[in-house]
């Protein structure tokens, strides 16, 4: 499909969009009735039913749902006389008296606080609330509000709960993959994997409403990624006031490891408003042993490199948005974000080489030391419009962000012989490279459920983005000034441009409901290494069909199905061509010609009891994207690059089981066991195929004493596995830890180990190629004691500001 083509396509569809808002709009004539439904606790109740019945016989005339604020508004109401009926799950029914509306009235109803509804069955109280997990059409929901999860953790460990989340050294994963897409509030975070895990430590996971996970995202979403979803959805309620939240967190692992902050909210009837700030200051090392083989014509070449780094990394996170109301149905507000960080590091090892095994021929002495700073700002502008008390409401985004990179580091080798004696000069080299990137997205989307059973979204996308990466490579002479090399230096720029559009269908027919979707790309870009006069242009459309569906048997039983199409695009940096070296035997390169990966994914899973579930699904990966390691027979170098493999294919199979042994121990236990097969090509330097099933287990215990204390055992386990051109070898950990409230549980106290018994900290992987092997060793600071304290005190139960962004896919490829 030609470009102009699609220009058209959306330019038809935004017009659409536009002409059913003036359509709604248009629906308003006549009295209106509004109000606010709330429970016991006085928090909104959202998705209840409203029924308006025309008096005196009670005939019904209106129906819909309150808002996510609790909010009810009714229009068009012919004049008469009327009463008003609102019923929930859990709640008993509420029937208003009897109430005259003229033409063009608006009648405003005191707040409607519900009752809680208390049966008696077999001497037994039953007390209505949701179910801990639910299971909806595209999505598991964990309903952490209201549940013993509320209290006593952080949000990164109330993850550990959630039903095929496990955490790899605060490294997120769903169902044995990583580079999970975070997003909080339906908004994505902005941040590295680091970064995200340092938020939500910092996040009490009280304040947390529910947990969506989406392994197989709908048309709404980018089609980018593969790995799922996770949002974190914060409590909501109408409540106006200000509050403030400390936290202060100390790590002593080998280094010392120290982070603090705060969060402030303020809301009143016109504006909210929401800022944070947090300061990490991290000292860590990497103790890392590289065994590997090159086989050349004159024989086999062995390769011990021993080398240990210590770093630092101190970090300025930062937020403040606000939300300003412009009247019941409209809202507009900014969101701006930012990270400023730096560090350096110190690297020296050796490496030492031999003809054959046991005896020594050489050793290089490698030292590198290197600096980095980062800084990233985002700006989001946003605007949302709701037309009913249906839910039809438009949103329309636009963002800008911009980073910029520096990282310089030198590099010098010195060269021994068998006797450890110098034999030639040191070869002393500096790497400064200088990477700034350029965002810019337009996003809108609309919502029009036609009844209670009926809804269709549809929305565009347009995003654009600019990066240029400088490599500036310099030699040192004789006189020991450095010298610029012109054929290592390089300049890489790469523009992008993808328009997008999307439609979904969500239709229920009793027990059954189904929902259909498709979203189009349009995706245009260059790239262009300026120094080598190398140039790449691509321009592609694809269509990213999705479907979900869902049959409630019964009370005790559910099953789904869902098949959704995929893309992953290569992240800027990988498209890069220039090398960039570690030491003289070791370096790394992007490649220009990386070609996109598609995945098509299909899932099905049975809940029983909305508490266990269990998960079949199947992915395969056509133009795989994987780091492989290419050995130079003649250099005896190793690189590091990215290539598109043949295919992959996933099998996986995911069971849910929590348990509560007493009232005061709840377990949560989940076990995934999947098969990763990878098939290559003829230039991926590895086996034709590399395959194995794999499985991991872990059981998650929190006990309560009291009110205020808990203490919490976590233990999880990771079989071998295979990923692209690597093995992995098993490894297992225990955290433990305790905690405890005070001053009517708004000081928090916890004392915290992870990896009691050290043994998540050493990770060996390895690879075999035609003409050698590569085997590794990896070791980090993963035994770590930490004291946690948090303060809280004002209002907290107001609303933060969190809106949803239209740059989370192209932020995401950012390499931070």
């Amino acid at each position: 499909m030609k470009p102009q083509k699609i220009n058209l396509l959306l330019f038809s569809l935004v017009l659409f969009l536009f002409s059913m808002g003036r359509t709604v709009s248009a629906q308003s004539d006549g009295g209106r009735l509004r109000t606010v439904v709330v429970g016991q606790d006085n928090q909104p109740i959202a998705a209840a039913n409203i029924s308006l019945f025309r008096k005196p016989n009670d005939i019904l005339l209106k129906g819909t749902l309150s808002n996510e604020n609790g909010e009810i508004m009714l229009s068009a109401i012919p004049e008469g006389k009327y009463s008003l009926q609102v019923s929930t799950v859990g709640y008993a029914i509420y029937r208003s008296g009897e109430m005259a509306l003229s033409a063009g009235d608006l009648k405003v109803l005191d707040t409607i606080r519900l009752q809680m509804e208390t049966k008696v069955l077999s001497e037994a109280q039953v007390v209505g609330k949701k179910p801990l997990i639910e299971s909806h059409l595209d999505k598991v929901v964990l309903n952490v509000e209201n549940s013993i999860l509320a209290t006593g953790n952080n949000a990164l460990e109330l993850l550990q709960k959630v039903p095929g989340v496990t955490l790899d050294n605060k490294k997120i994963n769903l169902r044995g993959k990583s580079n999970v897409i975070i997003m909080i509030d339906g908004k994505p975070t902005y941040l590295s994997a680091d970064e995200v895990s340092r938020l939500l430590e910092n996040t009490a996971s009280n304040a947390i409403a529910s947990i969506e996970v989406l392994t197989n995202p709908p048309a709404k979403y980018d089609a980018a990624g593969n790995a799922g979803i996770i949002n974190i959805k914060t409590k909501k309620n109408t409540q106006f006031g200000s509050n403030v939240s400390l936290n202060l967190n100390l790590g002593q692992g080998k280094y010392t490891k120290a982070d603090g902050g705060f969060l402030i909210n303020h809301r009143n009837n016109w504006v909210n408003l929401f800022s944070s700030y947090n300061y990490a200051n991290t000292l860590g090392f990497n103790d890392l042993d590289i065994d590997r083989a090159v086989d050349t014509k004159n024989g086999t070449t062995f390769f011990n490199s021993d080398s240990y780094s210590k770093f630092r990394y101190r970090g300025h996170n930062f937020k403040f948005a606000a939300d300003f109301n412009l009247g019941k149905q409209e809202i507009i507000g900014f969101v701006v974000n930012g990270n400023v960080s730096n560090g350096h590091s110190t690297r020296e090892g050796s490496n030492l080489i031999a003809s054959q095994k046991g005896k020594l021929d050489s050793i290089v002495l490698g030292s590198n030391l290197s600096d980095f700073k980062y800084h990233y700002l985002t700006y989001n502008l946003n605007y949302k419009k709701t037309f009913d008390t249906l839910g039809t409401e438009l949103t329309v985004n636009g963002d800008y962000s911009y980073s910029k990179n520096n990282d310089n580091s030198t590099v010098g080798n010195r060269f021994l012989d068998a006797n450890w004696e110098e034999f030639k000069s040191p070869n002393i080299f500096r790497n400064d490279m200088l990477s700034k990137t350029n965002i810019l997205v337009f996003k809108t989307d609309f919502v029009h459920p036609f009844n209670k059973t009926t809804k269709l979204e549809a929305g565009l996308k347009y995003s654009r983005v600019k990066t240029d990466n400088n490599l500036l490579y310099e030699d040192q002479d004789q006189q020991g000034e450095f010298v610029q090399n012109n054929g290592q230096s390089n300049q890489f720029l790469y523009n992008e441009n993808i328009a997008a559009a999307y439609f979904s269908l969500n239709k229920s027919f009793g027990k059954f409901s189904v929902q259909t979707g498709l979203r189009v790309e349009n995706t245009s870009s260059m790239g262009n290494s300026v120094t080598l006069g190398q140039q790449t242009k691509r321009t592609y459309t694809d269509f990213f069909p999705s479907i979900f569906v869902q049959q409630q048997i019964n009370d005790n039983h559910k099953l789904g199905a869902s098949y959704s199409r995929r893309i992953d695009r290569p992240d800027y940096g990988s498209l890069n061509p220039f090398v960039y070296y570690l030491d003289q035997y070791t370096y790394q390169y992007g490649n220009p010609y990386l070609n996109p990966q598609y995945t098509n994914s299909y899932e099905v899973n049975y809940t029983f009891k909305e508490r266990y579930l269990l998960s079949l699904g199947y992915k395969r990966t056509n133009d795989a994207i994987t780091q492989v390691i290419e050995s130079n027979s003649e250099t005896k170098a190793i690189a590091q690059t990215d290539r598109n493999l043949a295919y992959f294919d996933y099998y996986n199979m995911n069971v849910n089981i929590p348990v509560k042994l007493f009232k005061w121990w709840s377990i949560s236990n989940n076990a995934s066991a999947f098969y990763n097969k990878f098939s290559f090509d003829e230039q991926s330097g590895a086996q034709r195929q590399l395959e194995k099933l794999s499985f991991q287990v872990s059981s998650n215990h929190d006990i309560r004493i009291g009110e205020t204390t808990n203490l919490e055992l976590t233990a999880n386990y990771f079989s071998p596995a295979v990923y692209g051109v690597f093995s992995f070898q098993s490894y297992y950990g225990i955290d433990l830890g305790a905690g405890k409230t005070f001053l009517d549980k708004k000081l928090n106290v916890k004392l915290a180990v992870n990896d009691v018994l050290n043994t998540r900290g050493q990770r060996r992987l390895s690879s075999y190629q035609e003409n050698g092997y590569y085997r590794i060793r990896n070791g980090y600071d993963s035994r770590v004691i930490r004291l946690s304290v948090s303060y809280r005190f004002g209002n907290m139960n107001i609303k933060s500001v969190n809106k949803k962004a239209g740059n989370n896919e192209e932020d995401n490829r950012l390499k931070k």
